[in-house]
């Protein structure tokens, strides 16, 4: 128990250190429309997080046209993050050994911000990547939700006595800029163009005439969220036995792959490679979307469609936001390894109950 206890004490102490050297004095917030400020946001993580940021950042571009924003991505949602129009520059950061980030710090340094302001509110410590990203803008206003280890980089933390879903921290991001919580519907809005959807209608006749449309997500990026692919196979066919006319889609990487194609077609639907954009215009012409807790959860959302998410236990402050669906949560908080197949199966019938499709 020593070993941990001097560990966690050296990364106190080097966390102290680095907000005394490059903090400075905290200071009042300021008159927003007083002058022009520049907002750096940090949002390295994954497509389905900034996708869940988005209105947000939106929000806080609005509060005045003096303001400019810009955000720190990952190379996994840095593509989708440069389609945000309210976005002025997107940096691209990688997360590895600490010393390596120093070219992007150099960068931030001579961007020159005023307010830098942490995205990554479901970490349960601001790690010292995170900490020196935000000192190396020299920004006065460092602003994150408090009450986790390391908050101390903040000086505008934000104290949240509950939080009942993320993306309500999320929201409260935009508290000092006099954003309030129940402002807007902060589903993200995601543009469908009517060729868009043209085109995804027709991908959905290609896979079949009847309804309902009940799209099926095979993977996730992160292995605690990703459902063994051959547990799939029972769901499928479930959906196929209770809604024998449905239209059946399983996307896949624009590069094809063999087993969604076996799966999606001994259930009777179609295996479908397809684009960010083409699964995003699939998604929002849905009836039904089956997936593990990953981005195209947050785009049915988004479309108002009805999902039913698997999910890790304990994840409850992450289910679908604002979603009439339902979730299978699986017995182990690390992973969906232990969530069987006829759990899933139990759901679907109660989401198909729910919209009266049987």
């Amino acid at each position: 128990m020593r070993i941990p206890s001097i560990e966690a004490a050296v990364r106190s102490a080097f966390s102290w250190g680095m907000v005394a050297l490059l903090g400075g004095p905290r200071r009042p917030l300021p008159d927003w429309h007083a002058r022009p400020y520049r907002i750096l946001f940090i949002r390295d993580d994954g497509i389905g997080d900034l996708m869940v940021t988005m209105e947000l950042l939106r929000a806080i571009t609005e509060v005045s046209p003096a303001f400019t924003l810009d955000l720190l991505a990952s190379p996994q949602n840095a593509a989708f993050a440069r389609t945000l129009s309210f976005v002025n520059e997107v940096i691209v950061h990688k997360r590895q050994f600490l010393l390596k980030a120093w070219p992007t710090w150099r960068r931030l340094r001579r961007n020159r911000y005023d307010v830098v302001i942490d995205g990554r509110v479901a970490i349960a410590n601001v790690n010292k990547q995170t900490q020196m990203l935000m000192l190396s803008t020299g920004a006065s206003w460092r602003i994150g939700i408090a009450g986790r280890r390391n908050d101390r980089v903040y000086s505008v933390p934000i104290h949240l006595p509950k939080i009942a879903h993320w993306v309500d921290a999320i929201v409260a991001l935009g508290t000092p800029f006099g954003i309030a919580g129940d402002s807007r519907d902060w589903r993200a809005k995601l543009p469908l163009s009517d060729d868009d959807r043209a085109a995804a209608d027709e991908r959905w006749r290609n896979s079949g005439t009847g309804r309902p449309r009940v799209l099926v997500n095979l993977y996730s990026a992160s292995a605690d969220r990703q459902w063994p692919l051959g547990r799939f196979g029972p769901v499928i066919q479930a959906i196929r036995k209770r809604l024998p006319q449905a239209a059946i889609i399983v996307p896949t990487m624009p590069g094809g792959d063999q087993a969604a194609t076996t799966l999606a077609s001994d259930g009777g639907g179609v295996a479908m490679p397809l684009s960010l954009p083409e699964v995003t215009a699939v998604t929002a012409t849905a009836d039904l979307v089956v997936s593990p807790d990953t981005a195209i959860t947050v785009i049915a959302s988004a479309f108002h469609i009805p999902v039913l998410a698997l999910m890790r236990k304990g994840t409850e402050q992450w289910v679908p936001y604002r979603n009439r669906g339902r979730v299978a949560f699986s017995d182990d908080p690390r992973s969906l390894i232990g969530l069987p197949p006829d759990r899933v199966i139990a759901v679907l019938d109660a989401i198909i109950h729910d919209l009266g499709w049987q």
